[in-house]
């Protein structure tokens, strides 16, 4: 019997555009019917969050694939074009660039979603209850913020320097306005619309029932499938690190801590176990923010199948680079849920990264990790004036996932560089890390002996599309 119950669902309310320009003013009597009930304003925010597991969002672009090969994850073969182009930051090739626009059209319509829904949150309301009216709200303020922080993070200069490239910041239903934005008012626009979503998710029901909540109402339960408090908290100290607020990151990051142990436990070793069948690979009680993505399942086949899938598209890191990553330990817990399985393909030994591999019908088994208590952890860390302080709280991390802890204060950095690579495989967050930090080089994917570098400054950039660099 099936047990697989899927918690959001939806009709999308605009239509499903493949451009940002295709996005048209939506009819006034049509857009009062569609918000001329609460069930209208469920239907237009879990819309939203369905649009962000497409393939050319967080389903697979931004999360398992191009910038997961971005950050030289995988061992990609060479004569995947397309894979290559990425791994060579080729972003003008047609391969690429095609993508990278199909990503910058998905976000700003899905923007303009975000700005109608927060319109008609006012225009209509009397429909909404005070608990409705404000997570809605707050949820949308979140999914702003969010999305143009990823846009942000792909798209933008490096933070702090000379390059003062702008980017639009859309905070209202107008097709008409390009408002475009230098780097340090943008990232204030990040953050204030996180800040708003927090005032308006004051009594978010995660306060009190933690993420994995279940109660009568659809829309109040599984708080982490959506932008909850907590969620924003974490996005909030990771948008304040990037712009290198790390006093205010590391409030921000406080607040989740002091949550974790009541609301998101460690995963357990027996949870995560290889030979189990229903396997914890995502740690799912660690979870803070994720998206239900009962397509998970098809993107392991598709990408990281060593069993059905030839060298020249199989995505696999190599067996001799993961034990370095892991520093040959075996009883990390990253390693026993991610990536102990190795297999032989055409000649070369490939750890195959199982993490999304599920056979069993669960909700565990089909959610996309977006955030994740451990990164609280690790930003703590980063984040602390006094490096012993910031030990205490990567070591925390370290004791739950099998990995000795660090006593050496000179060792944090290059810890917490070691951390992002076993921690967020298939998550999409390595790039960012490298970006942010402005690592001049990084290792390639095909060097068996894992010290060949590739240089970066001049790579970590992509390019705005071609069709819309007219109206900057």
């Amino acid at each position: 019997m099936r047990r697989m119950i899927y918690i959001l669902s939806a009709v999308f309310f605009l239509n499903g555009c493949n451009s940002w320009l295709d996005v048209q003013p939506y009819d006034r009597v049509a857009e009062d019917v569609a918000f001329g009930s609460v069930t209208g304003f469920e239907n237009a925010l879990n819309g939203i969050y369905i649009e962000l597991n497409r393939d050319v969002l967080y389903g697979r672009y931004l999360s398992t694939e191009m910038i997961e090969l971005m950050a030289q994850r995988y061992n990609a073969n060479k004569a995947t074009t397309y894979y290559f182009d990425v791994m060579d930051y080729a972003y003008t090739e047609s391969n690429c660039e095609s993508r990278f626009s199909s990503v910058w059209s998905k976000f700003y319509n899905l923007i303009a979603n975000v700005n109608l829904l927060l319109k008609n949150c006012d225009a209509h309301r009397d429909i909404l209850s005070d608990e409705y009216y404000s997570l809605i709200k707050g949820e949308a303020y979140a999914l702003r913020g969010m999305m143009h922080f990823d846009l942000f993070r792909l798209f933008g200069p490096l933070y702090n320097t000379e390059d003062q490239t702008k980017l639009p910041y859309y905070k209202e239903f107008d097709l008409n306005k390009r408002p475009y934005c230098l780097p340090e008012h943008f990232m204030d626009n990040v953050i204030t619309d996180l800040d708003t979503a927090l005032v308006f998710l004051q009594n978010d029901p995660v306060l009190t029932e933690g993420g994995r909540n279940v109660n009568s109402y659809a829309f109040t339960s599984h708080r982490n499938l959506r932008l909850n408090y907590y969620a924003v908290q974490l996005l909030k100290a990771r948008a304040e690190l990037y712009r290198n607020n790390k006093s205010a990151a590391l409030e921000a990051a406080m607040k989740v801590i002091n949550a974790q142990e009541e609301w998101f436990p460690w995963v357990k070793r027996e949870a995560i176990s290889s030979g189990k069948e229903d396997a914890d690979r995502v740690f799912y009680t660690e979870i803070i923010f994720g998206l239900q993505n009962p397509s998970l399942s098809k993107v392991f086949t598709a990408l990281f199948d060593a069993t059905n899938l030839g060298a020249d598209i199989l995505l696999a890191p190599l067996s001799q680079q993961v034990s370095k990553i892991f520093d040959n330990n075996q009883d990390d817990y990253r390693y026993e849920a991610y990536l102990r399985n190795i297999k032989m393909v055409g000649g070369t030994n490939y750890s195959v990264f199982e993490k999304y591999r599920t056979t069993q019908d669960t909700l565990a088994g089909t959610i996309l990790p977006m955030l994740r208590v451990s990164e609280a952890f690790y930003i703590a860390a980063e984040c602390e004036p006094v490096p012993a302080d910031g030990l205490v709280w990567l070591n925390k991390v370290l004791r739950h996932r099998g990995v000795a802890e660090v006593e050496n204060e000179q060792l944090l950095t290059r810890t917490l560089e070691k951390e992002y690579l076993r921690e967020f495989w298939g998550e999409g967050q390595l790039f960012y890390f490298y970006k942010r930090l402005q690592y001049p080089e990084i290792r390639v994917a095909d060097d068996p002996a894992y010290s060949r570098t590739i240089e970066m400054l001049a790579n970590y950039k992509v390019p705005i599309p071609e069709d819309e660099t007219k109206y900057n």
